[in-house]
């Protein structure tokens, strides 16, 4: 078997075991310009949390913060446990905590929508459970995580195979409740927790059909007063695509002028030049030198926007418990900062370089 697949299983022990080296630390090298972080699950804490803490400074949930994690069990059933475990531990050690995701068309709950009797529930019973889900959710966590991702993934209108309205996603949100689910999304996480920042969250975001949807979004929501703080960028690249960050660029800009943050929230860069197209079979020298400039460009563009831009999180910690590694099939990939043993990659090194040089 590929040692890439036969690592998978070991990635916990090889998280704690990487604990004890003394390698630079990424949340002290961009000190001052932007807080970095990676997603996380319990269990990366729970046996090898002296690396998170070394090297970030906020951390989110790959999975245990979702709804079908949460509460899959039925309406008011909530399962906190392997959440809690991760919040506290990071609320120990003065980590902070992005909550993912409150409303999500992919793990989500049948229960939300089912009427009782093999049909769908009206426009009003959903949104009651929407608010009692939000409101228990975000008032559970309160005081412990400072920002949300209130809404994933609603806006389509760059995928011509998906199932959309006018460039909505045809969600079962949408479908019972329309499109102001998502302001009715954003108004129950900020009744439950008034301090918590609170954001949308997309894949694609460079696409200028998406931020156009997106501007318009924080425009309406602001004109009914109805609080949304940032808009977070999923940032799922490869070494070949996008060919430049200038387009994501000018949209964190034009976010700024709205008065929003921009988070990066699920950064990878595959060695593979398309996501869904195998190119490579091995991390060869030269794929991780490429990596490495693409990491650095990324931060570096970040950096020119430190006002606009409060932090970068990479969607996981290292290459052998990447998503990656499973979809669109099982495959050899490595788009993480630390490799499968978590020693740290090229582009660990040059985001540890760049962040020293800049100025504060």
């Amino acid at each position: 078997m590929k040692r890439w697949l036969a690592a998978i299983p070991l990635c916990l022990g090889a998280l704690s075991a990487a604990a004890q080296t003394q390698a630079p630390s990424l949340a002290e090298a961009w000190k001052g310009i932007f807080k970095v972080g990676a997603a996380i699950s319990p269990g990366q804490v729970m046996y090898g949390g002296t690396l998170i803490e070394q090297q970030f400074n906020i951390i989110v949930a790959e999975n245990a913060m979702k709804a079908g994690s949460l509460a899959r069990a039925g309406e008011g059933q909530y399962d906190f446990t392997t959440a809690d475990a991760m919040v506290n531990w990071a609320v120990a050690h003065k980590v902070a905590v992005r909550g993912h995701t409150l409303v999500w068309h992919n793990q989500s709950v049948d229960w939300m929508f089912d009427d009782g009797h093999g049909g769908t529930a009206t426009r009003e019973v959903v949104v009651a459970r929407l608010r009692k889900y939000i409101h228990d959710v975000v008032g559970h966590f309160r005081g412990r995580v400072f920002a949300w991702d209130v809404v994933n993934e609603a806006f389509v209108p760059d995928e011509p195979g998906t199932e959309q309205v006018k460039g909505w996603r045809n969600s079962a949100f949408y479908r019972v409740i329309g499109p102001d689910f998502i302001s009715l999304a954003f108004q129950f996480a900020h009744e439950a927790d008034p301090q918590a920042l609170l954001f949308y969250n997309d894949y694609s975001t460079e696409h200028p059909a998406k931020h156009e949807m997106i501007l318009a979004l924080i425009r309406d929501l602001q004109a009914r007063g109805i609080p949304i703080h940032g808009i977070g960028h999923q940032a799922h690249y490869t070494i070949a695509h996008p060919a430049d960050f200038k387009v994501l660029e000018q949209h964190i800009v034009d976010i700024g002028k709205l008065g929003l943050t921009n988070h990066i929230t699920e950064l990878d860069i595959s060695l593979h030049r398309e996501i869904r197209v195998s190119s490579a079979d091995d991390a060869t020298p030269e794929l991780l030198a490429l990596q490495a400039q693409r990491y650095s460009d990324l931060f570096a563009m970040c950096a020119r926007h430190r006002d606009k831009v409060s932090a970068v999180l990479t969607w996981g910690i290292s290459d052998a418990s990447s998503w990656l590694r499973l979809w669109p099939q099982p495959r050899f990939d490595a788009p993480l900062l630390f490799d499968d043993d978590m020693e740290p990659k090229p582009a660990f090194d040059a985001l540890i370089k760049l962040g020293k040089s800049l100025p504060r």
